[in-house]
């Protein structure tokens, strides 16, 4: 039922992406940007993804995947962004076979490219500021969110290992998710001051991108899917990574802007 259900899902938001910015097949660059994306998705997939330890058990999985799909969707249109979503989930499972597929992880990966695509398109006409305090909120949310999260937390299951959470280890995760919450925002209005409104503008939607995908793919939908296919309670999935995403989340933003900006003058000569 559940399959059947995000089936309809991912039927539906593709009726509409193509509906509302339908395809223009004359322009062989968006195609072969579109086919350049994909094999750099399956690539980091492949081939750069690490596990790491955390409490004593390799349970961490740290990957730069997520990087070409969300510039794809930058770059690019929704009705884009669906097809290169779709293609690189399914060349995955042919290259890693999983038995048989589960859509909701087909529906993360399309989000994961989509929803770039969805800011981009939508929050064009608005001004800098406001796409700056959005984003500030919702690392300032994300990160007392975190906090609290792990203060009521007493213990975290890795696989077999069960380890409890002691006052100095929260008190430790909280300050450091709340540093870097302040860092991050101390960067984005001193940066505010060092580059042009077109620059600032740009860098505050791409966070702003990359902050929506992690939220609802990292930290909602994911740790569903887990629990519904595997069982592992999501709880379980989501206190593994609270503690990721406070590390992760500014390194992809800055990371992806600075690839950004490079795609970006790349673009400009090749279409010049």
């Amino acid at each position: 039922m559940v399959q059947i259900i995000l089936a309809i899902l991912i039927i539906a938001l593709g009726f509409y992406v193509f509906y509302a910015y339908p395809i223009d097949r004359k322009n062989v660059m968006n195609l072969v940007l579109s086919a350049i994306f994909i094999i750099i998705t399956v690539i980091c997939k492949r081939f750069f993804t690490i596990m790491i330890p955390l409490f004593g058990s390799e349970s961490l999985k740290i990957g730069i995947e997520y990087l070409p799909l969300m510039l794809a969707g930058y770059f690019l249109s929704p009705s884009y962004a669906f097809i290169i979503g779709l293609c690189c989930d399914f060349i995955g499972l042919i290259l890693v076979p999983t038995g048989f597929p589960f859509f909701g992880f087909t529906l993360v990966m399309i989000l994961v490219c989509v929803i770039p695509s969805f800011v981009k398109q939508h929050f064009k006409d608005i001004s800098e500021k406001k796409v700056r305090y959005l984003v500030e909120i919702l690392i300032l949310v994300l990160g007392i969110g975190a906090s609290i999260y792990i203060y009521f937390l007493d213990q975290i299951s890795i696989s077999e290992t069960v380890h409890v959470l002691t006052q100095t280890e929260k008190i430790t995760l909280i300050s450091i998710c709340l540093a870097l919450v302040v860092v991050f925002i101390m960067i984005l209005r001193l940066l505010k001051k060092q580059i042009n409104e077109e620059e600032a503008k740009e860098f505050s939607t791409w966070a702003l991108c990359v902050t929506l995908v992690e939220v609802v793919c990292t930290l909602c939908l994911t740790p569903l899917w887990l629990d519904i296919m595997y069982g592992i309670p999501f709880v379980v999935s989501l206190c593994i990574r609270v503690i990721k995403e406070c590390a992760v989340l500014p390194i992809e933003i800055f990371i992806g802007y600075t690839l950004l900006k490079i795609l970006k003058r790349i673009f400009i000569n090749v279409r010049s």
